[in-house]
């Protein structure tokens, strides 16, 4: 029992830890100056603004 409740709990922290890669990942790429991730360009929201 105490087997089972060890790999749940390593696999909900591993689960974590990718969430974790991934949303730094995103916030390198939303820092970085080249526009090839962006959806819109700053141009295009304030003309919708």
């Amino acid at each position: 029992m105490i087997k089972a409740i060890k790999r749940l709990f390593a696999f909900l922290l591993s689960i974590l830890v990718a969430f974790g890669a991934v949303k730094s990942l995103f916030n390198w790429l939303a820092r970085s100056e080249s526009d090839e991730y962006e959806v819109w360009s700053d141009d295009e929201e304030r003309e919708d603004a």
